[in-house]
């Protein structure tokens, strides 16, 4: 779990911050500005993030840790990832002066900085804390116990009809839609991002294939154990994408979920290696198969990734997708996420989660 150290955090997107491409600069400002008190980019005018690209409010941009420290931040936040994931030597003067300066650091970088020895003895003599978001704990490297035949909580998994069609922004939505509402809910991350907002997870990406499976259910298991009443678990890449198949499927049979949130990004017709992308019906039957060999567990509603549509495109999608699947779909950066919360509500009213040995055998032999 990411420690609640990183409560005023500063936001370091040297040279590069902007309105594409920054995954997790653009979800730090959107979902947890509250936690960004300044941003460091010296390639940049002062100013604030909303000026320069468009959104962040007044979040102001520096050009220094000395200027940002005015802003009285906690903890720095590494939140650009160059390619490799390894750390440019140029940032090390940026990372320690912020360890002199009293700052824990967060890395989003594949590079553990913890084992950096010059790193490590500063924040140890200092009495900080380096949190590296793709560390692996061991309690992480396990096989799965089927545990889920035993859980007391509700688990929601979101996924996808390709890569990157918004399973995380959906799972943040759902989690803050449900959390207005007083219900007792968690989230998982599974990638850097995901962990870093929702403050828990797992890097999926950074787990050996066997223990994937082991390593979400763990984690479910853990907020479980919290008292939990559901839990909503991010998905990462698509069963029918022939290059990261792997992790959704390990993420499936991990998480074991009774229902399913599927991510669309409807303009899209193939994905990354030009094959063309299964129907949605398609889509959703193969993913209550797949569940269904253990479990019953139902494709409940949509999330959409509608940022190339219209406002008048969108809407006819929605009507279009809900004709043909019979679900409800909302893109929850346009529109509020209710109508899935509420769908899920209804969903769980009914649900039996408890399958029986003579019910397995019934749906093994039906997929």
């Amino acid at each position: 779990m990411l420690e609640r150290h990183s409560e005023r955090m500063v936001l370091l997107a040297e040279g590069r911050l902007s309105s594409i491409g920054l995954r997790m600069v653009i979800a730090a400002l959107l979902y947890i500005p509250d936690r960004i008190v300044a941003v460091i980019d010296s390639t940049k005018e002062r100013g604030t993030t909303q000026e320069v690209i468009g959104f962040g409010g007044d979040t102001p941009i520096v050009h220094s840790i000395e200027e940002a420290m005015k802003f009285k931040p906690d903890s720095l936040l590494i939140g650009i990832t160059p390619m490799g994931g390894q750390l440019p030597e140029s940032w090390r003067h940026i990372i320690r002066g912020a360890l002199h300066s009293g700052l824990h650091i967060v890395s989003g970088l594949k590079q553990p900085l913890r084992k950096d020895e010059e790193f490590a003895f500063i924040a140890d003599e200092k009495g900080l804390r380096i949190h590296d978001l793709h560390q692996v704990s061991k309690s992480h490297l396990i096989r799965a116990q089927g545990s889920w035949r035993r859980r007391n909580v509700s688990t929601i998994l979101t996924v996808g009809t390709d890569s990157d069609t918004g399973k995380m922004t959906t799972a943040l939505m759902l989690h803050r839609e449900m959390l207005r509402r007083g219900l007792n809910v968690a989230m998982i991350g599974t990638g850097p991002t995901g962990i870093l907002i929702s403050g828990r997870g797992v890097s999926i990406e950074d787990i050996p294939a066997d223990f994937i499976n082991g390593a979400v259910e763990f984690e479910i298991d853990k907020a479980a154990n919290e008292g939990y009443e559901y839990v909503i678990v991010e998905g990462q890449g698509a069963l029918s994408n022939c290059g990261n198949s792997p992790i959704a499927l390990g993420l499936l049979h991990g998480a074991m979920p009774d229902a399913m949130i599927l991510c669309h990004q409807p303009s899209r017709e193939t994905d990354g290696y030009g094959l063309p992308l299964p129907g949605i019906p398609a889509t959703i039957e193969l993913h209550e198969r797949m569940i269904g060999v253990f479990k019953k567990a139902n494709v409940v509603a949509m999330g959409l990734n509608s940022m190339d549509l219209n406002k008048e495109d969108y809407r006819l999608t929605v009507r279009e997708l809900a004709h043909v699947t019979g679900l409800p779909a909302v893109d929850p950066l346009r529109e509020s996420p209710a109508p899935i919360v509420d769908e899920l509500l209804k969903y769980f009213s009914e649900y039996h989660k408890v399958v029986l040995p003579h019910e397995v055998s019934e749906i093994r032999d039906r997929v």
